[in-house]
């Protein structure tokens, strides 16, 4: 896969956030320079800048010898999203202040992306609809500094989701989604945020769920290879 354009740090950095939300890149997965590199046929130069750009959305994690994809456990989910709602009532908040045409339009689009994805059992589409549609709240809130913070520690989240898609409803997902943009758009503080509320208790609960669900596998996995071992 040859990239041609000229931001090549920000284009690998799209490909590697991609595979590494979609699953192809699994967690826990070493990432090397160079093998980043030459997979993507680019220099070492912006496969080392896309990484870095990673590790700042959270995905990717430094170690003594190299990055790797973030795994969580029961404890990072639950202090994530305690941060996040914080952080997610301030930027739904400022949100409602800032209503515009455009701004619905575009809220509008990310349901559509995400009924699309839904009706073709889409996991990426879905989950970057997803993010999609969190990314326009914070932009609409109009703080830099917000819209930054959200980025650096919402990765992991929507990475551990995205894995596990198949064992939650997206349908109740995209519920909450359109109810919290027909709240923003009607300018209606209170609602918003009572809904944002609702979505991330929802999210947190969902996402420990899965967590609890794949790690009964890995344990059940690990029960059934001993038993196999001479």
């Amino acid at each position: 896969m040859k990239l041609q354009r000229l931001s090549l740090k920000d284009q690998a950095a799209d490909i590697l956030r991609e595979r590494i939300i979609s699953g192809q890149i699994p967690a826990g997965s070493k990432l090397v320079e160079r093998e980043v590199a030459d997979l993507l046929g680019i220099s070492r130069a912006p496969a080392r800048d896309a990484l870095m750009q990673l590790e700042k959305e959270g995905l990717v994690v430094s170690k003594l010898d190299a990055r790797y994809v973030i795994e969580l456990t029961e404890r990072d989910i639950r202090e994530l999203h305690a941060v996040r709602l914080v952080l997610e009532r301030l930027a739904v908040d400022l949100a409602t202040q800032h209503t515009s045409a455009h701004n619905r339009s575009a809220q509008v689009e990310t349901l559509h992306m995400m009924e699309d994805a839904i009706a073709r059992r889409d996991r990426t589409a879905f989950a970057l609809a997803d993010v999609e549609g969190h990314t326009l709240i914070w932009e609409q809130a109009d703080n830099l500094h917000l819209k930054n913070t959200l980025h650096s520690m919402i990765g992991p989240i929507f990475m551990f989701m995205a894995n596990s898609a198949e064992l939650y409803d997206w349908e109740e997902t995209y519920d909450l989604h359109r109810n919290l943009v027909e709240c923003i758009n009607s300018g209606d503080r209170s609602a918003a945020l009572a809904s944002i509320e609702r979505h991330m208790e929802n999210s947190c609960e969902r996402s420990v769920g899965v967590f609890r669900v794949r790690h009964e596998e890995t344990e059940n996995n690990h029960r059934v290879e001993q038993m196999n071992s001479p």
